[in-house]
C-alpha cells in the first residue's frame, strides 16, 4: 500500500508581517504614552483648601511615612540632613524650602524637620499639600 505524497512544497507562514505589527504597536505606545515624574518615595499629601504652585529653584524635602528623607531627589540619612541643608543654603539663605510630608507621617517628625531647617539657616519654609479637587 503506497501512499502518494504530494509534490507541492509545504507552505510556511511568514512571521515578518507579525513582527512589523508588533514594532508598529511598540512605536505607537512609546510616542503616545506620557512621561510623568514620580516621587522616589510614594507620598500621600494632606488635603488643603488653598495654595500656590511650586516655582523652580526651591529646595524640596520629601518625608515618607517610613522615615525616608529625600532632599532634591537624593536620599539623605537623618543625621546628614542639617549639613546638606547648610550646604544648599550657603549661597542664598532666602531660598524657599518646601516640605512634602506624607499625611500619615507622625507630627513630631515633621516638627523635628522644621526645627532642623531653622537650625541650618532656612528662613522660608512652605508645606506642600494636595487640594481638595485632587
Amino acid at each position: 500500500m503506497d501512499i502518494e505524497r504530494s509534490k507541492q512544497p509545504i507552505k510556511q507562514i511568514s512571521m515578518v508581517p507579525l513582527i512589523n505589527v508588533v514594532f508598529l504597536l511598540l512605536i505607537f505606545f512609546l510616542v503616545a504614552g506620557t512621561v510623568e515624574k514620580f516621587d522616589v518615595v510614594p507620598i500621600d499629601l494632606p488635603v488643603a483648601d488653598s495654595g500656590q504652585v511650586l516655582d523652580e529653584g526651591h529646595i524640596v524635602i520629601l518625608l515618607g511615612r517610613h522615615n525616608e528623607i529625600i532632599i532634591n531627589d537624593e536620599l539623605v540619612a537623618t543625621e546628614d540632613v542639617r549639613p546638606v541643608l547648610e550646604e544648599q543654603l550657603s549661597l542664598n539663605k532666602n531660598r524657599i524650602i518646601t516640605v512634602k510630608a506624607d499625611s500619615e507621617l507622625e507630627a513630631h517628625k515633621l516638627i523635628q524637620m522644621m526645627d532642623t531647617i531653622k537650625l541650618s539657616g532656612g528662613k522660608n519654609l512652605s508645606l506642600i499639600t494636595q487640594t481638595l479637587g485632587g
